[in-house]
């Protein structure tokens, strides 16, 4: 948690000194088959689905841009294992925060706005919990899984900005339930694809 205050500190100090623009706004994202259940092999799965809310900083540097902020993903639909494809686990509900790092090249597009692309990854808080048979286990899990993004920029009014924004994240945690079955260890996998919609306020514009 201290190196995560530590980044966003060092983020927004280093925007203070930029001599391009600093980028704060609001963002609602979905993500499908949280949990990549429909990769385990073997199990047969009603997968998870879930929406996320989050804030975005955004450093722009002429081409260059660093990403971060932080955002809370919550299961719209829980996952359903069916089946007993995976032994005493019968489901999942898993929530988490996450706090992107990213840095790339932004792209201008005069009189819209700009494309924006790199690598990075993402510290993960995960929670909720794994369903078994028996009582169910609770997730507490801190990774670090790495990443690409992308994103669009589109200039509506002045200094304010519609963004549509990919992410591909790959991260997975130890194992979090032992159970009977075809998976002795189960473990979350927080892998796959976000996808958000949002809007941001651009400061410090020249």
């Amino acid at each position: 948690m201290k190196k995560t205050i530590t980044t966003l500190m060092l983020f927004i100090a280093a925007a203070c000194y930029a001599e391009d623009k600093f980028s704060m706004g609001l963002t609602a994202g979905y993500q499908h088959d949280m949990g990549m259940l429909s990769d385990k092999y073997g199990i047969q799965a009603l997968v998870q689905q879930n929406f996320s809310a989050g804030l975005v900083l955004k450093l722009d540097m002429s081409r260059l841009f660093l990403r971060s902020g932080a955002e809370y993903s919550y299961p719209l639909k829980k996952g359903k294992i069916i089946n007993d494809s995976a032994g005493d686990v019968t489901g999942t509900a898993a929530s988490f925060i996450e706090v992107p790092v990213y840095a790339g090249i932004n792209l201008t597009i005069r009189d819209f706005g700009l494309v924006y692309m790199g690598g990075g990854g993402s510290y993960i808080f995960g929670t909720g919990y794994v369903k078994t048979t028996g009582d169910d286990k609770k997730i507490n899990e801190q990774i670090f899984g790495w990443g690409l993004i992308s994103g669009i920029e589109y200039e509506i009014y002045g200094n304010a900005s519609l963004i549509v924004e990919w992410e591909y994240m790959a991260g997975r945690t130890s194992p979090v339930a032992s159970t009977n079955g075809s998976y002795d260890d189960y473990y979350i996998d927080y892998s796959g694809q976000r996808i958000r919609f949002g809007a941001v306020y651009h400061f410090g514009r020249y």
